[in-house]
C-alpha cells in the first residue's frame, strides 16, 4: 500500500504543466534528510506520514490538513505522528519542502539570467499547483504568529529558496554576467518578496507574464552590460 501511494505522489509531482518540470526534476539530493529512504520501520513510518500529508496538501486547504486527517490517510496513529513531529505546522512544512524541492531544481545552463527566470517560473508553478498557495500562505502566517516555528521555517524552506537564488547569482558573477557591486541578498529579497507580495497581499496572478516582467526588471539592475535582457 505504501508503494502505491508513493507512486501516486510521484506521478502527481511529475505531471506538471508541460515545460514546467525538467526530466531531472527529482534529483536524489532534493529529498530532505529526514525523509530519505533508509532501512528500518522508523523511516518507513515517517515516509508514509509525509506522503499522506502531500496527498492532503494537493487537494485541501491548509487549515484542513490536520493531524487527524493525516492519521486517517496514512494509517499511522496520532500519537506516533507526534513522536516524529512537534506540531502540525512542522509536518506540513516538511511535506511541502519534500514535494517542491525537486520541482524547483534548476540545471546550470551557463546563463544566470535565464536560470533565474527558470527558477522564478518554477517557484510560481509550485504556488499554483493543488493547494500549494493556501499551504505556503498558512505556513507564513503561522511563522509570523509563532516565533519558535518561525525559526524552523527560516532554517529550512526559506533558507533553501534563498540558497538557490544566491547560487544562481553567484555563478553569474563569476562568469561576468552579474555585477560585482550589487548586494545579492537584497536582490534576492526583492525577487522573493515580490512573489510573496502577490501571494499574500495583492492577490494578483503569479504567472508567466509576472515572472518574465520581474526577471527583466531585476536583472536590468543586476546584469553587466553585455548580459542585460534585450
Amino acid at each position: 500500500m505504501l508503494e502505491s501511494r508513493d507512486d501516486r505522489v510521484a506521478n502527481a509531482v511529475v505531471a506538471a504543466v508541460p515545460g514546467a518540470v525538467p526530466t531531472d526534476a527529482a534529483p536524489t539530493n532534493a529529498v530532505p534528510r529526514s525523509t530519505e529512504r533508509v532501512a528500518g520501520p522508523t523511516s518507513e513510518t515517517r515516509r508514509a506520514v509525509v506522503l499522506a500529508t502531500i496527498e492532503l496538501i494537493d487537494r485541501m486547504s491548509y487549515p484542513s490538513v490536520t493531524i487527524d486527517a493525516v492519521a486517517r490517510v496514512s494509517g499511522i496513529s496520532k500519537s506516533t505522528i507526534y513522536r516524529h513531529w512537534s506540531s502540525r505546522q512542522a509536518l506540513v512544512l516538511e511535506a511541502y519542502a519534500y514535494k517542491t524541492n525537486g520541482l524547483t531544481a534548476v540545471a546550470d545552463t551557463g546563463n544566470a539570467i535565464e536560470d533565474l527566470r527558470t527558477y522564478l517560473g518554477k517557484l510560481a508553478y509550485c504556488l499554483t499547483f493543488g493547494g500549494a498557495a493556501s499551504t505556503i500562505s498558512g505556513l507564513i502566517v503561522d511563522a509570523v504568529n509563532d516565533p519558535e516555528f518561525a525559526v524552523h521555517y527560516r532554517a529550512t524552506l526559506l533558507r533553501e529558496r534563498r540558497r538557490t537564488f544566491l547560487q544562481i547569482l553567484s555563478k553569474g558573477q563569476r562568469r561576468g554576467q552579474i555585477r560585482h557591486d550589487v548586494d545579492l541578498t537584497t536582490a534576492v529579497d526583492a525577487m522573493h518578496g515580490a512573489v510573496h507580495y502577490r501571494l499574500l497581499v495583492s492577490g494578483q496572478p503569479i504567472d508567466e507574464d509576472f515572472v518574465n516582467g520581474l526577471t527583466d526588471i531585476v536583472t536590468r539592475g543586476l546584469a553587466t552590460a553585455h548580459a542585460e535582457p534585450k
